[in-house]
């Protein structure tokens, strides 16, 4: 977690997130979709390695993101 105080779970000894942190998570994601998206049109191909490194970038926050909802706001945030 970048910046702020983390708290640890006793229970599962996962960091605790907090509003701000997951906020921003939400930020990368959408930034990171649109810089996608513009890559795209400008190489008019899904198959471009600037797409793909994107599109896996893209993957793993949002998996980041759905880990932090399941856990219902406990999770590790890279």
């Amino acid at each position: 977690m970048t910046g702020g105080m983390a708290m640890t779970c006793a229970k599962t000894g996962l960091k605790l997130v907090s509003s701000s942190s997951i906020r921003r998570l939400e930020d990368e994601i959408h930034a990171l979709r649109m810089k996608m998206e513009q890559s795209y049109a400008e190489e008019a191909t899904f198959s471009s390695e600037k797409v793909i490194g994107l599109s896996r970038l893209l993957d793993t926050k949002i998996n980041e993101y759905m880990r932090y909802k399941t856990n219902k706001g406990t999770a590790q945030l890279n």
